[in-house]
């Protein structure tokens, strides 16, 4: 609103200079705003593995049917197209000393509330869309590699980045 303000205060002066120079000189300036309204994004439910057992090698969350798969939630324009970002693979840190484990991670996502048909987002730069509400729903599961893991508890940070197009 603001912008907008300074905007025709600035085009009035212009026009006004123009006009106060020469008479005979006129200025057409066409302006269009394009307001992007940020994108919020809010995780409701973190990724939770449990205890695993012994002799478990790998554990994998599945972002379409594990109900342990994290769960967040995009609020941004309603309608736009939108890409997501995200790093595949993180080490998790274990707190209680050194060692870590390598996660692969995996994204589904829908313009619907319904973790069962959602969609794999693979590891590339897709184009994907806000419901009308300005709405996407998105679940993060993924592997992890335990053979040669430490006793401990691990942990990390997952960083998605959504970008309007």
């Amino acid at each position: 609103m603001i912008r907008h303000f300074f905007t025709f205060i600035f085009l009035f002066i212009f026009s006004a200079l123009v006009q106060a120079q020469d008479n005979n000189v006129t200025a057409n300036i066409n302006i269009e705003a394009n307001v992007i309204q940020s994108i919020e994004l809010i995780t409701v439910n973190s990724m939770t593995f449990g205890n695993t057992q012994p002799g478990q090698e790998v554990i994998y969350v599945n972002p379409i049917t594990d109900l342990n798969a994290g769960y967040m939630i995009a609020y941004g324009t309603p309608g736009a197209e939108f890409r997501l970002d995200y790093e595949l693979n993180r080490q998790l840190t274990r707190i209680e000393g050194e060692g870590f484990l390598n996660f692969r991670y995996e994204l589904s996502a829908n313009s619907i509330e319904d973790q069962t048909s959602s969609e794999l987002i693979e590891y590339e730069n897709r184009n994907l869309r806000f419901n009308s509400e300005g709405i996407y729903y998105i679940w993060v599961g993924g592997e992890v590699n335990l053979e040669n893991a430490r006793p401990g508890n691990y942990e990390g940070d997952f960083t998605i980045e959504i970008d309007y197009i």
